[in-house]
């Protein structure tokens, strides 16, 4: 990365000015002996990067809710894989105290004691009925929304990458380090009886885009996104699987090639991939232009407001020699325009 549209230094940029080329193998040889934290790893799509990495060398640790499935997954993959660094640890990604013992139980047992790749995974479907139900009189006030789609898509995913931030700033490392977003083509596009779904994958879309804005620090920390169509996993609803029926999902298997890439390819940051099915052109990179254009305008808009924090920091004088500037030049001016 030499530097960016808005004239940015390469430190200050956080996404390769590269698209990502699919037609490429990517090197599976560097997820090798890094310690990768995995959300919702216990079935889905979670479990399937689990024996993706677990099969290539990489400490593993996942975090779910499902004790049972996750030791007896971990457990199972330790012997067919021959890795002893296989780990479940359970965690409640809605809670922050939860999350926040799951990290450091996991940079305890990591063999270095370091992160380096942290995947928010962990989500569910549409939770409740939003918009459709029961008609109440008028007097009735109605009932209070259950929020879990949101606090388990959203505010999981915040309190990983918030936890995920400090610690692959904080640790020590000297490898490659990364997060990953798992939002999904709710993440761009709206579908019915799916209103909080959708608000929670846009919103995620959303943390992803602003993320890319930030300056390095130093840290060196990639990030990246990847959003699947609707695959056949325990979160896709059975009326939405009646809904699709007949229809070409995404396959499990390209959505984890697709993160294992992100993960991999240590020269690709803030860039997006979505998994559609293999009729519709499988794996593709998408938001790119997009992103880049509205973030050149998005940096602007900070340095301006940086600016006009800067001169209000300047106090009463500063105000004042703006005011006695403007009594004495505002009348010349005039005198020109006229």
């Amino acid at each position: 990365m030499s530097s960016h549209p808005d004239g940015l230094p390469a430190s200050e940029v956080l996404y390769s000015e590269s698209p990502i080329d699919l037609a490429v193998p990517y090197d599976a040889t560097t997820a090798k002996g890094k310690t990768i934290l995995i959300t919702g790893g216990a079935s889905g799509l979670g479990a399937g990067m689990f024996r993706k990495f677990a099969s290539l060398g990489a400490c593993v640790i996942i975090g779910d809710l499902n004790t049972a499935r996750g030791e007896a997954l971990a457990a199972s993959l330790r012997t067919s894989t021959g890795n002893p660094h296989l780990y479940f640890l359970p965690v409640d990604v809605t809670s922050y105290p939860s999350q926040l013992t799951f990290f450091r139980r996991a940079l305890s047992l990591a063999p270095s004691h370091t992160l380096h790749i942290v995947i928010a995974n962990a989500g569910v479907g549409e939770l409740g009925d939003f918009a459709t139900s029961p008609p109440l009189p008028a007097h009735l006030d109605p009932p209070e929304p259950d929020l879990s789609t949101l606090d388990i898509n959203l505010k999981g995913a915040i309190f990983t990458t918030r936890i995920a931030l400090h610690h692959l700033t904080t640790t020590p490392v000297v490898s490659d380090r990364c997060i990953i977003l798992v939002g999904s083509i709710a993440s761009f596009a709206s579908g019915p009886a799916m209103a909080l779904y959708c608000a929670s994958k846009h919103a995620l879309l959303g943390l992803f885009r602003s993320l890319r804005l930030y300056p390095s620090h130093n840290a060196s920390i990639r990030l990246n996104m990847v959003c699947p169509y609707f695959v056949d996993t325990p979160i896709l609803p059975i009326a939405a699987k009646a809904l699709l029926a007949g229809l070409e999902l995404a396959r499990l298997e390209d959505v984890v090639e697709s993160v294992a890439r992100l993960v991999c390819d240590e020269g690709v940051a803030g860039r997006c991939l979505m998994v559609a099915p293999r009729g519709s052109g499988g794996i593709v990179e998408v938001g790119v232009d997009e992103m880049e254009q509205v973030e050149v305008f998005s940096r602007r808009v900070v340095r301006a407001l940086n600016l006009e924090a800067r001169t209000r920091a300047r106090g009463w004088i500063g105000t004042f020699w703006d005011l006695l500037v403007l009594l004495l030049v505002g009348p010349v001016v005039r005198l020109f325009v006229k």
